[in-house]
């Protein structure tokens, strides 16, 4: 397999390096689709001109009449092609894009968030005691770090609620600058703790787009005075051990869709794997 030379960048028709997608550049299809669309309307323009010098000019507003109908019936289709071949070809160059910004982002997963988060966690299970609890303290942090960089909601805000004798607490959290307060219980009149701690005892997740929506699942109206509309909740656990729950949060509604949901479950199972006891 060829490989590029060391400190070579995309060439002029490159897409992004190492994704394989070839792109030409956005001003030279648009010229291109130009002079196609130039070259239609001189031949049709020659062709009229032709005919002109062959049988003369019209004579009667109704010849005149008929070479203007037929101008316009050559014309507006011309126009209609045109206009829709420019839309393919943004549409074209949108699906290119999206190829290269999803590859540009798995990189960006494997390289520069889940290979560090998975060195820590395998440096867990091979120490005791302080180090031990100081290392879980920075996967903690590794791991809200990620989740509010990797998903696209606009200043979004990613904490770890630790579950501990029945409640659960912000052990960690990375984003927008207002900490996180809240405490989730299961006493009788915390309907949202119910549900977050029903959530994560059956090792559940939860998308919500907009927490001022009429409709909305049992517990996921938001704290009075929260500054967030919508937010994605995962389970962390491991195996039978239930650890706490992971969340992400932004300013703006619809901020998340099913691909933050599988980053946020992915940072869910490197961290509980990271906090398990080993028994």
């Amino acid at each position: 397999m060829a490989s590029t030379p060391p400190g070579a960048g995309p060439g002029p028709e490159t897409g992004a390096a190492g994704t394989g997608v070839l792109l030409e550049p956005e001003g030279r299809r648009r010229s291109r689709l130009r002079a196609y669309l130039l070259a239609e309307a001189g031949a049709v323009g020659l062709g009229y001109g032709v005919a002109v010098l062959r049988d003369g000019a019209p004579a009667t507003g109704g010849g005149w009449a008929l070479m203007a109908a037929g101008a316009v019936a050559v014309g507006v289709p011309l126009w209609v092609k045109s206009r829709r071949e420019l839309r393919q070809e943004l549409e074209t160059r949108s699906a290119e894009t999206l190829a290269i910004e999803t590859d540009a982002k798995l990189r960006l997963v494997v390289g520069d968030v889940v290979t560090p988060i998975a060195e820590v966690v395998g440096r867990v299970h091979q120490t005791s005691g302080k180090e031990r609890e100081s290392l879980r303290g920075q996967l903690r942090q590794l791991v809200v770090e990620a989740a509010a960089s990797l998903c696209d909601g606009e200043r979004a805000r990613a904490i770890f609620w630790k579950l501990e004798r029945g409640e659960m607490r912000a052990r960690a959290w990375f984003g927008r600058g207002d900490p996180p307060t809240t405490v989730f219980t299961d006493h009788p009149d915390d309907r949202r703790g119910q549900e977050a701690l029903l959530l994560v005892r059956f090792h559940d997740y939860l998308l919500i787009d907009d927490v001022r929506a009429e409709e909305l699942p049992r517990g996921a109206e938001p704290r009075p005075g929260a500054t967030y509309r919508s937010f994605i909740s995962v389970s962390v656990f491991c195996g039978d051990q239930n650890l706490g729950m992971l969340s992400v949060d932004a300013p703006e509604p619809h901020a998340f869709d099913e691909t933050d949901l599988n980053v946020m479950r992915a940072m869910a199972q490197l961290l509980g794997a990271g906090l398990v006891d080993r028994r």
